[in-house]
Formats: structure tokens, sequence, C-alpha cells
């Protein structure tokens, strides 16, 4: 009984030092022994399984702050954690390329009241749900799960969020609730990677590019997730992101058409601007490649950890939560999107 505690962060954000709200600001080197003398605790009261994670904090600090960390006393830590709110993600694979055997995890990003519904949806494909795990994060987490219209409950005088974080699902007073883009976005993304099994292994992103003169408008993840039967197929999920929406002068969303070949054999699918889920199922020995087409052109979308195999996987299924057609208007231009919480 009791809660099975998977990893411990040291200290959230260890370089904020907002006075609005309770915070502790960290050097590498206090941080480090305090990393050190928590795996020693851990490891011996029984828990030497759970593991310890550092810095947790923004992409734009990821080649100093975390690098010491782990040069200093990388050997008390799984990885490290990132936010958001500064910085680009693909510093994380920076990280990744000077520590390869160290994890790294997504662990928090929120939305503000007031920006752009699909500005965000598409911020949120690009950077977090599709971009995070390109540049080798474990897991992807937002700030807040569930909160009122205005970003309440939060600490009195506290700064966080500025006007509000918005959740994933607002709950108002009187119970009932919404969803907002952060549900969308992640609500597309998980279902690609949920085991199939209970108890079963979570997806993992297998390679992917894409080329063609229409390559630009689809943004892609590719994922397998393994069965607890070896006789029992694989399932393969792409989340397609079409954003050949025309934003940036006007309102004019264009479908691309695309060829989906899987050992093989093809199929023609067409996505509709907005997030679009795929999967089926297939034996687990070859691999699935993927081949949207615009007219003549075929941008390739490619799995190239596996040998091909002439097969089709069986019950083709697809799943669009939202496809734009959530009920929430869109806008006609792009808007702003934002991600604050200092």
């Amino acid at each position: 009984m009791g809660i099975n505690i998977y990893a411990v962060s040291v200290q959230n954000e260890p370089e904020n030092n907002n006075p609005t709200y309770p915070t502790c600001t960290m050097t590498p080197a206090i941080e480090g022994q305090i990393g050190a003398s928590l795996r020693s605790l851990l490891n011996n009261n029984g828990l030497s399984s759970v593991k310890v994670v550092g810095y947790e904090h923004n992409w734009n600090d990821a080649g100093a702050y975390p690098v010491t960390l782990m040069n200093d006393d990388g050997g008390s830590y799984d990885g490290v954690a990132f936010h958001c709110y500064s910085g680009s993600v693909s510093n994380q694979a920076s990280f990744h390329n000077a520590f390869p055997n160290k994890n790294i995890y997504f662990t928090e990003c929120s939305g503000t009241y007031g920006s752009d519904w699909w500005s965000d949806i598409k911020w949120y494909m690009d950077n977090l749900w599709i971009g995070s795990l390109e540049n080798f994060a474990e897991v992807g987490l937002m700030f807040n799960l569930a909160l009122d219209g205005q970003g309440q409950p939060i600490l009195p005088g506290s700064s966080s969020c500025g006007g509000g974080c918005r959740p994933i699902v607002t709950v108002n007073s009187d119970g009932s609730f919404s969803y907002n883009q952060e549900f969308y976005a992640l609500a597309q993304a998980s279902k690609a990677i949920i085991p199939k099994d209970a108890g079963g292994p979570w997806g993992k992103r297998i390679g992917v590019s894409v080329k063609g003169s229409l390559n630009w408008a689809l943004r892609v993840g590719a994922y397998s997730t393994k069965r607890l039967s070896s006789s029992d197929w694989n399932r393969y999920a792409l989340v397609v992101m079409n954003w050949n929406d025309n934003a940036a002068s006007s309102w004019n969303p264009q479908p691309v058409t695309a060829t989906i070949e899987f050992r093989g054999m093809q199929a023609t699918y067409t996505f509709p601007v907005g997030v679009t889920t795929l999967w089926w199922f297939a034996a687990p020995n070859a691999q699935g490649l993927v081949l949207p087409d615009v007219g003549s052109e075929a941008p390739l979308l490619t799995n190239s950890t596996e040998a091909p195999e002439p097969r089709l996987g069986r019950n083709v299924t697809s799943s669009y939560y939202n496809n734009t057609k959530s009920g929430v208007a869109l806008p006609a231009n792009n808007g702003t999107s934002q991600r604050r919480k200092n």
C-alpha cells in the first residue's frame, strides 16, 4: 500500500528568486551536495530504485547549471529536468550530447489567459509533445491540472503567471468544467503512447523525417508501443500537426494529402489543419515507413530503425480528438502565444 515513488527532484527552479512565492536559490555546488546526501539516504533506507533529478529549470541555461552539476556530482543523479519559460527546446539535445547516459525530463509549462487558442496548440505540439521528445525527453508534464477561470487557487500576492496560469481543465464553482488548449494538445500526443495492455509498456519514439515541397506543413512524431505477449502485434502511431494555415497574412487553412507507406503497402489520408493521431497494429519485427505526398511530390517520413517488410498492419484506426473541431472557433490571425510563470 502507499505511494510508489519513481523520482525525487532536489529543488524546483534553483535559479528562481521570485519573492512573491516560495523559492530557494541554489548554486550547482549546493545542489550537488544535497543530491549526494539524498542519494545516500535513499540507498540506505530501501529506496535505491528512486531516481534523483537535478536542475529542473528553464531551457536557456542548459549549457551551464546542469552541466556543472553533472560534472561535479553526476554520479548521484539520474538526470535533469527542464521547464519551458525561457530558451529553446533544442537545448535539451545539447545537454544530451554532453551527457548521453543521463535521462532528460520535461516537467513544467503553463499557458496564460488571453493568448491565442490555435497558436498555443501549435506551440505545444512543436515544442513539447513532439519537440521535447525529439530532444530526448523521457516524460512531459504541464504545470496545473485543474484551476478555476481566474487561475485560482494561488498564494496571496503571488505574481506567478501574471494574469493567471491556465490549467489543462477549468473547473467552475458550480461544478461544470471545460477543456483548454493544453488538454487537446496533450490528448493528441498521449493517445499515441498509452499502453495497449493493462500494465504494459508505454510507447517509444521512433525516427521520422519529412521531405518534399510541403515538408514544412506537417510536424510529425512517430511511436511504437510493444505488447506484453510476443504473439500480439505492436501498435504503431503517428501524431501529425498540419499547420499550413497561412496565418501570417490571413486565415486560410489548407489540407495536406499524405500517402502513408508501411512495409511496402500504402494508404492515403488527408490531414486537415489541426492535429491528427493515427495508429495501426503490425508484427513487431519490421519497420513502418510514412510517405506524405503532395501532388506528384512525395515528402518522406521514415522510421530508419528497422528493415522494411512487405506487410500492412491490421485494424488500421484513426483518432482525432481535436483537429480544430473542439467547438472553439479558430481566430482569423496568428495571435500571440505566451508561456509565463514568473
